[in-house]
């Protein structure tokens, strides 16, 4: 299957940016790949220079992206029970999370909400108060705007490889990744833990569930349907659009990732030519044609709601990287 290779951000000041992940994630280094600067962690970050704030940065006003596009956000796996006193000492504070639906405290990480789970407005009415739970998902906005989400418990493994999306059908296009792009399904499992591939989902469309708290935004956040894919060295998962049914004011669909504060997601791949010729042939959308990446050569799609994606041919030293020690 393809590999993760890394994710492209756009930042007008990468050195900036690469401190900043540094101090949340002091187990990364600083790197340069492709003649980009990158923070080399479980995951590559490239940083790409332009010149103004690019657009889909964090708005606090709103409590999301805006425009959003299909990526979400990325992140990392830690425990989070203590994180706020960690991050204080090098000046990054957690965004808010609401617990309820007219909530006017919020919480800085879910372990903390009054309810244990991700409760719906219905839920909410007959669930029972909880106590302070250890860990949970918490965010922090990076540079350029970009949300980051740190979430886990005592029992997680550190690993700085986390990434979210939103799409329009989240089964759908699950089942897009495993046929044009060779990715697979998570596994079926039955009662006694045994695992067999899953088929593609069919039906893929189906109806939103209803927003569940806590969420970033007061009116909750969907989470169902969900969907995901693996990939060789990971897995990724999708969400339902956000800004539907007037939850925003008005129905925003996803917006084209490329150009935007997290621009692009890119894979490794067998097979560059053959799979290029196959994309093309299956009608996929080629942003652009082949081109050099260090010494070795990629191109960049898109996927049915906009998500960038380059493809680097894994036959031709795709790291291309030069150790920069600077911390």
């Amino acid at each position: 299957m393809p590999q993760l290779h890394h994710v492209g951000l756009n930042s007008v000041d990468p050195d900036r940016a690469i401190e900043w992940y540094l101090k949340v994630w002091p187990a990364a280094r600083r790197t340069v790949v492709a003649g980009q600067p990158a923070v080399e962690a479980d995951m590559l970050l490239l940083f790409n220079k332009v010149d103004k704030l690019p657009p889909g940065a964090w708005r606090d006003d709103v409590h999301r992206g805006e425009p959003q596009s299909a990526f979400w956000h990325i992140g990392a796996m830690t425990n989070t029970t203590d994180l706020a006193a960690r991050l204080k000492t090098v000046g990054i504070t957690q965004l808010p999370l609401f617990t309820t639906p007219n909530d006017a405290s919020t919480v800085w990480r879910s372990g903390l909400a009054p309810y244990a789970g991700t409760l719906s407005e219905k839920q909410l009415v007959t669930a029972e108060p909880a106590p302070p739970r250890e860990g949970g998902f918490s965010y922090v906005v990076a540079p350029d705007g970009v949300l980051f989400e740190l979430t886990g418990g005592p029992a997680t493994h550190d690993s700085f490889s986390h990434m979210h999306f939103y799409h329009e059908k989240p089964l759908c296009v699950a089942n897009w990744y495993v046929e044009h792009l060779g990715f697979e399904l998570p596994p079926v499992r039955d009662a006694s833990g045994q695992e067999s591939p899953r088929k593609l989902w069919d039906p893929c469309d189906g109806p939103y569930g209803e927003a569940g708290w806590p969420s970033l935004e007061q009116i909750g956040t969907i989470r169902a349907p969900s969907g995901g894919v693996r990939y060789g060295n990971g897995s990724m998962s999708w969400y339902p659009r956000q800004c539907v049914a007037g939850r925003c004011g008005r129905d925003q669909p996803l917006v084209p990732s490329r150009g935007q504060a997290l621009d692009h997601v890119a894979f490794t791949v067998d097979g560059f030519e053959a799979l290029l010729e196959r994309l093309r042939r299956d009608g996929v959308k080629i942003l652009l044609e082949p081109y050099a990446f260090g010494n070795s050569r990629a191109f960049m799609i898109e996927d049915p709601d906009g998500l960038a994606i380059e493809l680097i041919d894994a036959r031709g030293g795709a790291s291309s990287r030069t150790t920069d020690t600077r911390r």
